[in-house]
């Protein structure tokens, strides 16, 4: 009872929060976004409330299903392709309702923009037919992932950055004062925005001057971001998930790997609602195509983090939560690293000589790189939800048992992923099956 009246209470404070956000989103937008600050209160504001918002309702609805005995209707998604379409439409809309000034309609078309990509992944990742959790038991993990996770990341990526950063800036102190106040008003008015022509070259002249600047940074964003970022979303797992052998509702792989989904897909969404808002009117456009294939690469890893929970739980002498954790890691740390070199390639495409034909050449390598990852993302969550789905239905047809063994047909089926996938052997002990409701 004590759990289901702090559900409700959750769910309505969410709700109203999600209201009042809301409405600070289009009391900014009457402006009509004139300046940068305009443009990212109600560009945040707005599609944050809408997600609070469905949040606390959703948290209200299953705390009222649980007060009287029901429970919530399996998960489904409505198709990839579908989510596609809304997409693009809704980037074309927003396009123009940017141009024309109509800040009333570019609100809720931006925030379509910014979910649909959230539930193409999901759906991805969602297999057909029996085996699927409820609602009530992956929207907590999904809302880990937006409100909590991001709060976690930062603090920990703040406190991980705070030494090298501290040690750059006493170089710089030390060695040139001038290029040191050049890098922080570049840093101060940036924004998000585009870079303008003298700011590009006086940060390519610190970049060639001083090579800690690229050392730094990739630090930060290949090391520190993904094993923080990926900590916080496992978090889901450690929590909602439900994995002691001795309980009749021991969650399925399945159920655990969706967990995990969830989660990262909720960061996903919060990450891409505060970039799309720092982009500015003028790069909303660009920035938010290109945002969402993230969804795909949050989604996977944390996916594959949770799965090699499942798995350690399942065999705790094995080493399923590490290889979970390094491939989680290992392919956000990829990703990461792609989109910085994308960066440093982009600033000196402006360049003449050698420079420019290499930054092209550079250019053209990391989009490749990161359009290889995300259909290896596509393809591994493709893979994995037929075998899992397959494993469940097993586990449902055939009486439970505590004996768990590697499968070898799977394992091939799952090349791609060498994380070992267990079924349950014909012919095992009978004991109560589990349950994802």
């Amino acid at each position: 009872m004590f759990a289901r009246i702090v559900a409700l209470l959750l769910g309505l404070i969410g709700s109203i929060l999600g209201l009042v956000l809301i409405g600070f989103g289009l009391i900014g937008a009457i402006g009509g976004a004139r300046t940068p600050e305009q443009f990212i209160g109600s560009a945040s504001t707005f599609p944050l409330g809408v997600l609070l918002l469905e949040l606390g309702l959703a948290s209200a609805w299953f705390a009222w299903l649980r007060a009287r005995g029901m429970t919530a209707r399996s998960m489904t998604l409505p198709p990839w392709w579908a989510c596609a379409a809304a997409f693009l439409i809704a980037v074309l809309l927003g396009w123009g309702a940017l141009r024309l000034g109509w800040w009333w309609a570019f609100l809720p078309v931006a925030t379509v923009a910014t979910f649909a990509p959230i539930v193409a992944t999901g759906r991805l990742g969602l297999p057909w037919g029996d085996g699927r959790p409820s609602w009530g038991r992956i929207l907590p993990a999904f809302a880990w992932g937006a409100l909590v996770t991001p709060v976690v990341a930062i603090t920990l990526q703040l406190l991980g950055a705070l030494g090298a950063i501290g040690a750059a800036a006493l170089g710089y102190s030390l060695g040139d004062q001038r290029s040191l106040n050049t890098l922080l008003n570049i840093v101060r008015q940036l924004q998000g925005r585009t870079l303008t022509d003298g700011q590009t070259a006086a940060l390519t002249q610190i970049v060639v001057k001083q090579p800690i600047v690229l050392l730094l940074g990739a630090f930060i964003l290949v090391f520190i971001g993904p094993v923080t970022e990926e900590l916080g979303k496992f978090g889901a797992a450690l929590l909602f998930s439900r994995t002691r052998a001795d309980r009749p509702e021991r969650d399925s792989t399945l159920t655990i790997f969706l967990i995990g989904l969830a989660s990262g897909l909720g960061f996903a969404a919060t990450e891409n609602i505060f970039y799309a808002a720092q982009s500015g009117s003028t790069g909303w456009t660009g920035l938010i195509f290109t945002r969402a294939v993230t969804p795909i690469m949050h989604g996977t890893a944390s996916a594959l983090f949770a799965l090699g929970w499942a798995h350690q739980r399942r065999n705790p002498q094995g080493w399923g939560l590490l290889r979970g954790a390094a491939m989680a890691i290992g392919l956000h740390g990829v990703w990461n690293l792609s989109a910085g070199m994308l960066i440093v390639s982009l600033l000196f495409i402006g360049s003449r000589g050698t420079a420019a034909g290499l930054a092209v050449l550079l250019t053209i390598l990391v989009f490749a790189t990161l359009a290889a990852l995300a259909i290896g993302s596509i393809v591994t969550l493709l893979r994995l939800r037929r075998i899992l789905a397959a494993e469940t239905a097993a586990e449902v047809s055939v009486p439970a048992s505590p004996l768990v063994v590697s499968s070898a047909s799977s394992l091939a089926a799952f090349s791609a992923v060498p994380i070992p996938v267990t079924v349950l052997p014909p012919g095992a002990a009978t004991s109560a099956p589990r349950s994802d409701y």
